[in-house]
Protein backbone atom coordinates (compact mmCIF):
# COMPACT_ATOMS: atom_id res chain seq x y z
CA UNK A 1 0.00 0.00 0.00
CA UNK A 2 1.45 3.57 -0.78
CA UNK A 3 2.57 5.67 1.27
CA UNK A 4 0.24 9.04 1.61
CA UNK A 5 1.98 11.74 -0.03
CA UNK A 6 3.04 13.99 3.11
CA UNK A 7 4.52 10.98 5.02
CA UNK A 8 6.70 10.26 1.94
CA UNK A 9 7.68 13.80 1.95
CA UNK A 10 8.55 13.48 5.32
CA UNK A 11 10.66 10.65 4.65
CA UNK A 12 12.31 12.22 2.15
CA UNK A 13 13.47 14.80 4.09
CA UNK A 14 14.78 12.80 6.45
CA UNK A 15 16.61 10.93 3.88
CA UNK A 16 18.40 14.59 2.48
CA UNK A 17 19.12 15.43 5.94
CA UNK A 18 20.61 12.98 8.00
CA UNK A 19 24.49 13.58 8.00
CA UNK A 20 27.51 11.96 9.91
CA UNK A 21 29.62 14.62 11.69
CA UNK A 22 33.21 13.98 12.51
CA UNK A 23 34.51 16.67 15.01
CA UNK A 24 38.40 16.58 15.61
CA UNK A 25 39.33 18.34 18.93
CA UNK A 26 42.46 19.76 18.97
CA UNK A 27 44.56 21.29 21.22
CA UNK A 28 48.11 21.12 23.11
CA UNK A 29 48.04 19.47 26.46
CA UNK A 30 46.53 21.28 29.17
CA UNK A 31 44.04 23.47 26.74
CA UNK A 32 40.83 21.69 28.20
CA UNK A 33 40.22 19.10 25.19
CA UNK A 34 38.52 16.83 27.84
CA UNK A 35 36.46 19.58 29.46
CA UNK A 36 35.22 20.48 25.92
CA UNK A 37 33.95 17.39 25.33
CA UNK A 38 32.44 16.49 28.69
CA UNK A 39 30.46 19.58 28.35
CA UNK A 40 29.45 19.39 24.79
CA UNK A 41 28.35 16.26 25.37
CA UNK A 42 26.36 16.53 28.52
CA UNK A 43 24.55 19.88 27.36
CA UNK A 44 23.70 18.61 24.15
CA UNK A 45 21.91 15.64 25.91
CA UNK A 46 20.45 18.22 28.34
CA UNK A 47 18.79 20.51 25.28
CA UNK A 48 16.05 18.35 24.75
CA UNK A 49 15.00 18.97 28.41
CA UNK A 50 16.46 22.46 29.41
CA UNK A 51 17.15 23.90 25.80
CA UNK A 52 17.73 27.49 27.84
CA UNK A 53 21.86 26.26 28.39
CA UNK A 54 22.33 26.46 24.68
CA UNK A 55 20.44 29.80 23.95
CA UNK A 56 22.82 30.52 20.95
CA UNK A 57 22.46 26.86 19.30
CA UNK A 58 19.57 27.60 17.54
CA UNK A 59 18.31 24.29 16.80
CA UNK A 60 18.14 23.81 20.86
CA UNK A 61 16.76 27.38 21.30
CA UNK A 62 13.90 26.87 19.04
CA UNK A 63 13.64 23.84 20.61
CA UNK A 64 14.13 21.46 17.64
CA UNK A 65 15.80 19.05 19.25
CA UNK A 66 13.68 16.96 20.72
CA UNK A 67 15.90 13.43 21.19
CA UNK A 68 19.56 12.56 21.82
CA UNK A 69 21.59 9.86 22.86
CA UNK A 70 25.16 8.44 22.97
CA UNK A 71 25.70 5.66 20.85
CA UNK A 72 28.64 2.77 21.18
CA UNK A 73 31.40 3.58 18.74
CA UNK A 74 31.44 1.03 15.84
CA UNK A 75 35.15 0.66 15.92
CA UNK A 76 36.38 -1.19 19.12
CA UNK A 77 40.55 -0.71 18.57
CA UNK A 78 39.08 3.45 19.89
CA UNK A 79 38.57 3.73 23.27
CA UNK A 80 35.29 5.29 24.34
CA UNK A 81 35.20 8.56 25.93
CA UNK A 82 34.14 8.16 29.53
CA UNK A 83 31.35 11.06 29.38
CA UNK A 84 29.69 9.27 32.42
CA UNK A 85 33.25 8.90 34.70
CA UNK A 86 33.77 12.70 33.77
CA UNK A 87 30.08 13.60 34.69
CA UNK A 88 30.68 11.62 37.93
CA UNK A 89 33.51 13.84 38.42
CA UNK A 90 31.74 16.70 38.25
CA UNK A 91 28.87 15.74 40.41
CA UNK A 92 31.31 14.86 43.15
CA UNK A 93 31.35 16.63 47.30
CA UNK A 94 33.31 18.26 45.98
CA UNK A 95 34.16 17.80 42.76
CA UNK A 96 36.69 17.87 40.83
CA UNK A 97 37.91 18.15 37.09
CA UNK A 98 38.01 14.77 35.17
CA UNK A 99 41.58 13.18 34.58
CA UNK A 100 43.10 14.47 31.20
CA UNK A 101 43.18 11.91 28.39
CA UNK A 102 46.11 9.17 27.79
CA UNK A 103 44.87 7.71 24.25
CA UNK A 104 43.12 8.18 21.75
CA UNK A 105 39.30 7.80 22.76
CA UNK A 106 35.83 8.31 20.94
CA UNK A 107 32.08 9.73 21.48
CA UNK A 108 29.33 9.55 19.71
CA UNK A 109 25.80 10.95 19.96
CA UNK A 110 22.92 10.89 17.91
CA UNK A 111 20.72 13.99 17.89
CA UNK A 112 16.81 13.45 16.61
CA UNK A 113 15.83 16.89 15.26
CA UNK A 114 13.28 19.14 13.29
CA UNK A 115 14.85 20.39 10.38
CA UNK A 116 14.31 24.31 10.17
CA UNK A 117 13.28 24.69 6.22
CA UNK A 118 10.09 24.94 4.40
CA UNK A 119 10.35 20.73 3.52
CA UNK A 120 10.46 20.62 7.25
CA UNK A 121 7.52 22.32 8.75
CA UNK A 122 5.24 21.62 5.85
CA UNK A 123 5.73 17.83 5.76
CA UNK A 124 5.93 17.60 9.32
CA UNK A 125 9.87 15.20 9.05
CA UNK A 126 12.91 14.85 11.29
CA UNK A 127 16.40 14.09 10.60
CA UNK A 128 19.50 12.80 12.39
CA UNK A 129 23.05 14.26 13.16
CA UNK A 130 25.07 11.45 14.28
CA UNK A 131 28.54 13.29 16.22
CA UNK A 132 31.07 11.29 16.00
CA UNK A 133 34.18 13.26 18.67
CA UNK A 134 37.63 12.72 18.58
CA UNK A 135 39.78 13.31 21.94
CA UNK A 136 43.51 12.69 22.28
CA UNK A 137 46.90 13.32 24.36
CA UNK A 138 47.83 16.85 23.27
CA UNK A 139 51.16 15.94 23.42
CA UNK A 140 50.53 13.66 20.08
CA UNK A 141 49.64 16.38 17.87
CA UNK A 142 53.47 17.67 17.97
CA UNK A 143 53.86 14.66 16.14
CA UNK A 144 52.37 15.65 13.24
CA UNK A 145 54.73 17.91 11.73
CA UNK A 146 57.54 14.89 12.07
CA UNK A 147 56.18 13.06 8.93
CA UNK A 148 57.08 15.87 6.64
CA UNK A 149 60.67 16.11 8.36
CA UNK A 150 63.73 14.15 8.29
CA UNK A 151 66.17 12.45 10.86
CA UNK A 152 68.53 15.06 9.92
CA UNK A 153 66.56 18.07 10.32
CA UNK A 154 64.73 17.50 12.88
CA UNK A 155 67.93 17.17 14.73
CA UNK A 156 69.75 20.21 13.58
CA UNK A 157 66.25 22.18 14.39
CA UNK A 158 65.92 20.47 17.93
CA UNK A 159 69.70 20.90 18.96
CA UNK A 160 69.84 24.52 17.86
CA UNK A 161 66.50 25.29 20.14
CA UNK A 162 68.11 23.23 22.98
CA UNK A 163 71.13 25.30 22.88
CA UNK A 164 69.40 28.69 23.16
CA UNK A 165 67.26 30.62 25.96
CA UNK A 166 65.21 28.41 28.79
CA UNK A 167 66.07 25.22 27.13
CA UNK A 168 70.23 25.55 27.21
CA UNK A 169 70.65 25.29 30.98
CA UNK A 170 67.78 21.88 31.00
CA UNK A 171 69.80 20.33 27.91
CA UNK A 172 73.05 20.22 29.63
CA UNK A 173 73.02 16.18 30.99
CA UNK A 174 71.65 15.20 27.51
CA UNK A 175 74.41 17.66 25.55
CA UNK A 176 77.34 16.16 27.49
CA UNK A 177 76.26 12.97 26.72
CA UNK A 178 76.34 13.14 22.90
CA UNK A 179 79.55 15.53 23.51
CA UNK A 180 80.94 11.75 24.75
CA UNK A 181 79.11 9.56 22.14
CA UNK A 182 79.20 10.75 18.35
CA UNK A 183 77.10 10.57 15.72
CA UNK A 184 80.00 8.22 14.42
CA UNK A 185 80.63 6.32 17.29
CA UNK A 186 79.20 2.42 17.26
CA UNK A 187 75.74 2.31 17.43
CA UNK A 188 75.64 0.87 20.75
CA UNK A 189 71.82 0.06 21.96
CA UNK A 190 72.90 0.48 25.47
CA UNK A 191 74.12 4.21 24.97
CA UNK A 192 71.56 4.90 22.44
CA UNK A 193 69.19 3.88 25.43
CA UNK A 194 70.59 6.03 27.83
CA UNK A 195 70.58 9.01 25.10
CA UNK A 196 67.26 8.54 24.78
CA UNK A 197 66.05 8.92 28.75
CA UNK A 198 68.25 12.15 29.24
CA UNK A 199 66.90 13.93 25.93
CA UNK A 200 63.21 12.75 27.67
CA UNK A 201 64.38 13.98 30.99
CA UNK A 202 65.10 17.46 29.35
CA UNK A 203 62.01 17.30 27.39
CA UNK A 204 59.99 17.00 30.80
CA UNK A 205 61.87 19.42 32.10
CA UNK A 206 61.02 22.17 29.83
CA UNK A 207 57.33 21.62 30.46
CA UNK A 208 57.67 21.11 34.11
CA UNK A 209 59.83 24.31 34.82
CA UNK A 210 59.28 26.46 31.95
CA UNK A 211 55.87 25.69 30.62
CA UNK A 212 57.38 25.16 27.21
CA UNK A 213 55.14 23.36 24.45
CA UNK A 214 57.10 23.05 21.19
CA UNK A 215 58.18 19.28 22.89
CA UNK A 216 58.77 16.58 20.32
CA UNK A 217 58.45 13.40 19.85
CA UNK A 218 54.98 14.11 22.29
CA UNK A 219 54.84 10.75 23.33
CA UNK A 220 57.85 10.95 25.18
CA UNK A 221 55.86 13.10 27.27
CA UNK A 222 52.90 10.86 27.28
CA UNK A 223 53.05 7.27 25.58
CA UNK A 224 50.00 6.05 25.31
CA UNK A 225 50.04 2.14 24.61
CA UNK A 226 52.90 1.13 22.32
CA UNK A 227 53.66 -2.60 21.95
CA UNK A 228 57.38 -2.17 21.54
CA UNK A 229 58.84 0.95 23.71
CA UNK A 230 62.45 0.92 21.45
CA UNK A 231 60.58 2.68 18.94
CA UNK A 232 60.88 5.49 21.38
CA UNK A 233 64.57 5.09 21.91
CA UNK A 234 66.34 7.32 20.04
CA UNK A 235 66.97 11.41 20.21
CA UNK A 236 67.79 14.26 17.94
CA UNK A 237 72.42 13.57 16.92
CA UNK A 238 74.56 16.37 15.44
CA UNK A 239 75.68 16.03 12.10
CA UNK A 240 78.38 17.00 10.28
CA UNK A 241 77.52 19.17 6.85
CA UNK A 242 77.08 16.85 4.07
CA UNK A 243 78.24 13.88 5.90
CA UNK A 244 75.37 11.02 5.76
CA UNK A 245 75.33 8.11 8.94
CA UNK A 246 77.70 5.56 8.72
CA UNK A 247 76.24 1.61 8.39
CA UNK A 248 76.22 0.51 11.98
CA UNK A 249 76.64 4.23 13.49
CA UNK A 250 74.85 5.68 16.58
CA UNK A 251 73.36 8.22 14.13
CA UNK A 252 72.15 5.35 11.71
CA UNK A 253 70.75 3.30 14.69
CA UNK A 254 69.09 6.61 15.55
CA UNK A 255 67.70 7.57 12.24
CA UNK A 256 66.36 4.02 11.69
CA UNK A 257 64.26 4.07 14.83
CA UNK A 258 63.18 7.50 14.32
CA UNK A 259 62.09 6.39 10.85
CA UNK A 260 60.07 3.37 12.18
CA UNK A 261 58.53 5.92 14.98
CA UNK A 262 57.22 7.65 12.23
CA UNK A 263 55.76 4.76 10.06
CA UNK A 264 54.52 2.32 12.70
CA UNK A 265 53.19 4.72 15.98
CA UNK A 266 52.78 8.49 13.87
CA UNK A 267 51.35 7.79 10.69
CA UNK A 268 48.43 5.33 11.93
CA UNK A 269 47.59 7.33 14.71
CA UNK A 270 47.09 10.11 12.05
CA UNK A 271 45.49 7.99 9.84
CA UNK A 272 42.96 7.14 12.44
CA UNK A 273 42.27 10.28 13.57
CA UNK A 274 42.25 12.30 10.25
CA UNK A 275 39.85 9.92 8.25
CA UNK A 276 36.93 11.28 7.23
CA UNK A 277 37.12 15.08 9.80
CA UNK A 278 34.71 17.31 8.40
CA UNK A 279 34.85 20.06 11.41
CA UNK A 280 37.74 20.66 13.99
CA UNK A 281 38.14 23.15 17.23
CA UNK A 282 41.07 23.99 17.93
CA UNK A 283 41.65 24.92 21.83
CA UNK A 284 44.49 27.36 23.05
CA UNK A 285 45.54 27.91 26.67
CA UNK A 286 46.63 31.67 26.22
CA UNK A 287 46.63 32.87 29.56
CA UNK A 288 48.32 29.90 30.70
CA UNK A 289 51.48 30.91 28.27
CA UNK A 290 50.89 34.47 29.47
CA UNK A 291 51.05 33.44 33.14
CA UNK A 292 53.94 31.38 32.35
CA UNK A 293 56.11 34.62 30.88
CA UNK A 294 57.66 35.99 27.62
CA UNK A 295 59.49 32.67 26.96
CA UNK A 296 56.38 30.55 27.03
CA UNK A 297 54.30 32.38 25.42
CA UNK A 298 56.45 32.59 22.52
CA UNK A 299 56.92 28.75 22.42
CA UNK A 300 53.30 28.20 22.69
CA UNK A 301 52.88 30.41 19.65
CA UNK A 302 55.78 28.45 17.90
CA UNK A 303 54.19 25.46 18.71
CA UNK A 304 51.29 26.93 17.21
CA UNK A 305 52.77 27.69 13.92
CA UNK A 306 54.05 24.40 13.66
CA UNK A 307 51.51 22.30 14.26
CA UNK A 308 49.00 24.66 11.91
CA UNK A 309 51.77 24.36 9.27
CA UNK A 310 51.17 20.81 8.65
CA UNK A 311 47.47 21.07 9.80
CA UNK A 312 47.56 23.34 6.42
CA UNK A 313 44.25 23.58 4.77
CA UNK A 314 43.93 22.83 1.30
CA UNK A 315 45.42 20.47 -1.30
CA UNK A 316 48.73 21.12 0.14
CA UNK A 317 48.34 20.35 4.04
CA UNK A 318 49.83 16.90 5.27
CA UNK A 319 46.13 15.76 6.35
CA UNK A 320 44.99 16.47 3.37
CA UNK A 321 48.12 15.03 1.34
CA UNK A 322 48.68 11.88 3.06
CA UNK A 323 45.12 11.32 4.66
CA UNK A 324 42.73 12.87 2.45
CA UNK A 325 41.16 14.90 5.58
CA UNK A 326 39.08 17.78 4.16
CA UNK A 327 38.02 20.25 6.82
CA UNK A 328 35.17 22.25 5.86
CA UNK A 329 34.83 24.45 9.21
CA UNK A 330 37.50 25.45 11.70
CA UNK A 331 36.89 27.32 15.02
CA UNK A 332 39.86 28.59 16.76
CA UNK A 333 38.93 28.91 20.68
CA UNK A 334 41.22 31.03 23.55
CA UNK A 335 39.99 28.10 26.63
CA UNK A 336 39.40 29.00 30.20
CA UNK A 337 37.03 32.48 29.71
CA UNK A 338 35.77 32.54 32.97
CA UNK A 339 39.36 33.26 34.84
CA UNK A 340 38.69 37.13 33.03
CA UNK A 341 36.01 39.34 33.60
CA UNK A 342 33.38 39.72 30.91
CA UNK A 343 34.84 42.90 29.47
CA UNK A 344 38.41 40.90 29.47
CA UNK A 345 37.16 38.59 27.12
CA UNK A 346 36.73 40.16 24.05
CA UNK A 347 40.32 41.33 24.39
CA UNK A 348 40.84 37.52 24.73
CA UNK A 349 39.32 36.05 21.52
CA UNK A 350 41.18 39.41 20.01
CA UNK A 351 44.36 38.26 21.20
CA UNK A 352 42.94 34.59 20.03
CA UNK A 353 42.27 36.06 16.59
CA UNK A 354 45.58 37.76 16.14
CA UNK A 355 47.33 34.52 16.55
CA UNK A 356 46.32 32.53 14.36
CA UNK A 357 45.54 35.74 11.60
CA UNK A 358 48.03 33.48 8.99
CA UNK A 359 46.48 30.03 9.84
CA UNK A 360 42.55 31.74 8.81
CA UNK A 361 43.99 32.99 5.91
CA UNK A 362 45.35 29.87 4.60
CA UNK A 363 41.73 28.35 5.86
CA UNK A 364 39.90 30.91 4.00
CA UNK A 365 41.81 30.47 0.87
CA UNK A 366 40.99 26.40 0.94
CA UNK A 367 36.93 27.37 0.78
CA UNK A 368 36.97 26.93 4.78
CA UNK A 369 34.95 28.77 7.27
CA UNK A 370 36.88 30.37 9.83
CA UNK A 371 36.32 31.57 12.83
CA UNK A 372 38.17 32.75 16.42
CA UNK A 373 36.73 33.05 20.26
CA UNK A 374 37.18 32.70 23.37
CA UNK A 375 34.88 30.34 25.61
CA UNK A 376 34.75 28.46 28.86
CA UNK A 377 33.59 24.68 28.46
CA UNK A 378 32.55 24.70 32.22
CA UNK A 379 32.47 28.28 33.92
CA UNK A 380 33.89 27.97 37.29
CA UNK A 381 33.20 31.87 38.26
CA UNK A 382 31.58 34.61 38.27
CA UNK A 383 32.01 38.30 37.56
CA UNK A 384 32.28 40.71 40.22
CA UNK A 385 34.38 43.67 41.38
CA UNK A 386 37.11 44.79 43.58
CA UNK A 387 38.45 47.81 45.01
CA UNK A 388 43.03 48.08 44.31
CA UNK A 389 44.90 51.04 45.10
CA UNK A 390 41.75 53.33 45.40
CA UNK A 391 40.15 52.20 41.86
CA UNK A 392 37.26 50.07 41.12
CA UNK A 393 38.16 47.41 38.72
CA UNK A 394 36.47 44.00 37.22
CA UNK A 395 37.04 40.60 38.94
CA UNK A 396 36.36 37.43 38.73
CA UNK A 397 35.10 35.10 42.00
CA UNK A 398 35.55 31.40 42.54
CA UNK A 399 36.95 29.01 45.05
CA UNK A 400 40.02 27.23 44.17
CA UNK A 401 41.20 23.61 44.09
CA UNK A 402 41.46 22.90 48.02
CA UNK A 403 40.53 26.00 49.64
CA UNK A 404 37.55 26.85 51.71
CA UNK A 405 36.78 30.35 50.82
CA UNK A 406 36.27 31.96 47.22
CA UNK A 407 38.46 34.57 46.50
CA UNK A 408 38.43 37.83 44.08
CA UNK A 409 40.65 37.56 41.38
CA UNK A 410 41.91 40.76 39.30
CA UNK A 411 43.53 38.85 36.05
CA UNK A 412 44.57 42.20 35.09
CA UNK A 413 44.58 43.52 31.83
CA UNK A 414 44.67 40.79 28.54
CA UNK A 415 46.42 42.46 25.41
CA UNK A 416 44.37 42.51 22.43
CA UNK A 417 47.77 41.43 20.39
CA UNK A 418 50.90 39.37 20.86
CA UNK A 419 52.72 41.55 23.79
CA UNK A 420 55.51 43.96 23.14
CA UNK A 421 59.03 43.57 24.72
CA UNK A 422 57.84 46.10 27.54
CA UNK A 423 54.85 43.93 28.62
CA UNK A 424 56.99 41.35 30.00
CA UNK A 425 58.78 43.10 32.74
CA UNK A 426 57.38 41.13 35.52
CA UNK A 427 55.01 37.99 35.31
CA UNK A 428 51.44 38.77 34.10
CA UNK A 429 49.58 37.32 36.71
CA UNK A 430 49.23 34.25 38.45
CA UNK A 431 46.08 32.26 37.93
CA UNK A 432 45.10 30.13 40.39
CA UNK A 433 43.00 26.53 39.17
CA UNK A 434 39.21 27.12 39.97
CA UNK A 435 37.45 24.23 41.01
CA UNK A 436 34.56 23.27 38.68
CA UNK A 437 31.26 24.04 39.88
CA UNK A 438 28.92 20.51 41.28
CA UNK A 439 25.93 19.83 38.85
CA UNK A 440 23.02 17.22 38.68
CA UNK A 441 25.01 13.46 37.56
CA UNK A 442 21.59 12.61 35.36
CA UNK A 443 20.90 14.71 32.29
CA UNK A 444 19.06 17.90 33.41
CA UNK A 445 20.13 21.29 33.46
CA UNK A 446 23.77 20.66 32.06
CA UNK A 447 26.92 22.31 32.93
CA UNK A 448 27.49 25.99 32.95
CA UNK A 449 29.65 27.23 30.08
CA UNK A 450 30.69 30.37 28.71
CA UNK A 451 30.13 30.70 25.11
CA UNK A 452 30.23 26.68 24.13
CA UNK A 453 26.64 27.11 22.39
CA UNK A 454 28.06 29.92 20.13
CA UNK A 455 30.98 27.81 19.35
CA UNK A 456 28.32 24.62 18.44
CA UNK A 457 26.74 26.86 16.32
CA UNK A 458 29.31 27.70 14.30
CA UNK A 459 30.57 24.06 14.19
CA UNK A 460 27.20 22.43 13.77
CA UNK A 461 24.56 24.65 12.87
CA UNK A 462 24.36 24.46 9.30
CA UNK A 463 24.12 20.52 9.91
CA UNK A 464 20.98 21.32 12.36
CA UNK A 465 19.47 23.65 9.97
Amino acid sequence: MPLPRFERLARLTGLLRDRTVRLAVTGLSGSGKTAFITSLLYNLLSAVGHPARLPFLRAAAERRIFAARLDAPPVETIAVFPVRDAITALAADPPHWPPSTTELRRADLTLCFTPAGFLGRVAGGTAELRLEVLDYPGEWLLDLPLLGQSYRDWSRVTLERARRGARASLARDWLDFLARHSADSPGDPEAAHQAHVLYRAFVAACRTQEQLSLLQPGRFLNAGQIADPSLLWFCPMPFAIGVHPRGGSMAALMEARFEAYKQLVVRPFFAQLARGVDRQIVLVDVLRALNAGQAAFADQRLAFETILAAFRFGRRGLLRLLFGARIDRVLFAATKADHVPALQRDHLEALMANLVAVPTLRAEAANAQVAATALASICCTEDGTDVIDGRKVDVVIGLPEGAERRIRFFPGIVPVAPPPEGFWGERFTEFPVFQPPRIAPAEGDGVPHIDLDKALDFLLGDTLA
